[in-house]
């Protein structure tokens, strides 16, 4: 490497020198830091697949076969001439029309490109699961197999992507967004499930088939047609969507008729057993009867409409709508509820250092699955909180926080009894300039200090507010909004 300077009058040769010197320096790091990436313009593998140009992380992507054998194995990975290389991607029409019969698709494929694999004689194929891609035509009459799984990790069907396949079963699953046009058209499947996850659905995806159930599991997606007006589910006859009670209200789909489609809501059985091992729902198609569980504890004593045991549940009888069935359970099993009771412990003494102090909290006697919080107010601070057991009991721990501001404060225990009664405890406390505790109550605050500004503007640090009923999420929602609006004061000031 050669450097050149030129000297004007005024400049100082030792100036020049540190420069020189810094610049081999940085140009050493440079060349130490930045080794030569070991990347290829594309060479050909032995079993004659062919592989582009690799990227500098020396991923590369299968883009052509030249060989014969009618067996295709694509690789994980595959080496050439020292050179190890990571196989992310299968180029379009990369395999197409070579009449293979097996293809093994590598474990670090992401992508499947348009046409890859399109008219072959596969007798079935198996989809990686880091594969987020299948492009258009990627599997288009590519053989006879009656079923395939398409991963969790497959976020995009192209068109005409499995059109012509002799599929009777496809499995799709959670994380699925968009299913192009036509993409399953051709095929004798009768019924599939859409995921929840699923937004966008093209034109005729069944085309030609004779699918007559759609079942989706969440609120409907959004739907679009071309100009001919061509459905998104295709024309079979007879075909209906079927879909839960609960997105006909805020889920987009309608009854009787959704998008030109006659609906069915399908029925939620759900199990009450109060306590004890915990039982499937049951997903039913209207007109379908609920299967009575098998229970094994010897002192069950049947199946019942309402927590009273009143009435027994008909499982001869097809339900309507969603339902909840109880499980009934011999006196001596049942436990009477506790009177609630909650205990909140700050670990203070008046004298002592406010930051980091121990708050220890715990709960009886209240409602199952109900929200408990502990909160530190004026300006709230959530410091614990959570859900309650089967037990109706809970217990946790905090520590109160550094920088609290001198003047009146407060915690607040809530939770809600097994009547569905909100409780609480409160603990008042002052703090002085330099964060000692000058006053500790769990019955009344401090009437002698003067309440800070902070406080004040709140009102929540004297009153000892009881937060109504809100559900965790919800609260903790709200903390971090009045965290946002001090925040931007701060800010403004």
């Amino acid at each position: 490497m050669s450097v050149a300077f030129s000297f004007s009058q005024g400049v100082s040769k030792r100036v020049v020198a540190a420069s020189v010197v810094g610049l081999l320096v940085a140009s050493s790091v440079a060349l130490i830091a930045a080794p030569a990436q070991a990347a290829t313009t594309g060479f050909t593998a032995a079993n004659g697949i062919v592989y582009g140009a690799s990227a500098d992380d020396l991923t590369i992507t299968a883009i052509d076969y030249t060989g014969s054998e009618k067996i295709v194995v694509i690789p994980d990975t595959v080496e050439e001439t020292g050179t190890t290389y990571t196989v992310t991607a299968i180029k379009d029409h990369a395999f197409d029309r070579m009449a293979l019969t097996e293809v093994t698709i590598g474990q670090n494929v992401v992508t499947i490109g348009e046409g890859a694999f399109e008219e072959n004689s596969l007798t079935g194929i198996i989809i990686p699961a880091f594969v987020t891609t299948i492009d258009a035509y990627a599997f288009s009459n590519s053989g006879e197999f009656s079923s395939i799984d398409i991963p969790a990790s497959v976020t995009f069907i192209g068109s005409e992507a499995f059109t012509g396949n002799g599929l009777s079963t496809i499995t799709l699953h959670e994380g699925l967004i968009e299913i192009a046009a036509w993409a399953f058209d051709s095929n004798p499947m009768t019924a599939i499930t859409i995921p929840a996850s699923v937004e966008t659905i093209g034109e005729n995806i069944f085309w030609d088939g004779h699918v007559v159930a759609v079942t989706f599991a969440g609120a409907a997606p959004t739907l679009f047609g071309t100009d001919n007006g061509n459905p998104s589910l295709g024309t079979t006859e007879g075909l209906k969507v079927h879909y839960l009670s609960k997105f006909g209200v805020d889920g987009g789909f309608t009854t009787p008729t959704w998008m030109g489609y006659t609906t069915v809501i399908d029925p939620i059985v759900s199990f009450d057993v109060t306590g004890h091992d915990a039982i499937a729902e049951q997903r039913l198609v209207a007109g379908q009867l609920a299967v009575a569980p098998t229970v094994t504890d010897a002192e069950f004593d049947g199946w019942f409409t309402t927590a009273d045991f009143t009435t027994a549940f008909d499982f001869s009888v097809a339900p309507t709508d969603d339902v909840t069935v109880f499980a009934k359970w011999p006196l001596t099993d049942v436990v009477a509820p506790s009177s609630p009771t909650l205990s909140l412990d700050l670990g203070l003494a008046v004298g002592d250092v406010v930051a980091g102090a121990p708050v220890t909290v715990s709960g009886a006697g209240l409602a199952v699955g109900s929200d408990y919080t502990v909160i530190l107010r004026s300006t709230p601070v959530l410091l614990a909180g959570g859900t309650i057991d089967a037990s109706g009991a809970f217990t946790a721990s905090a520590i109160l926080p550094t920088g609290l501001a001198a003047g009146q404060h407060t915690v607040t225990l809530t939770g809600t009894a097994a009547d569905g009664s909100v409780i609480s405890r409160v603990a008042y406390l002052t703090v002085s300039a330099t964060g000692t505790v000058t006053y500790l109550s769990y019955t009344a605050a401090n009437a002698a200090t003067t309440v800070t500004a902070a406080s004040a503007t709140t009102a929540l640090a004297t009153t000892g507010f009881t937060a109504a009923p809100l559900g965790f999420a919800v609260l903790l929602l709200l903390i971090a909004g009045a965290a946002l609006v001090a925040a931007r004061r701060r800010n403004v000031a």
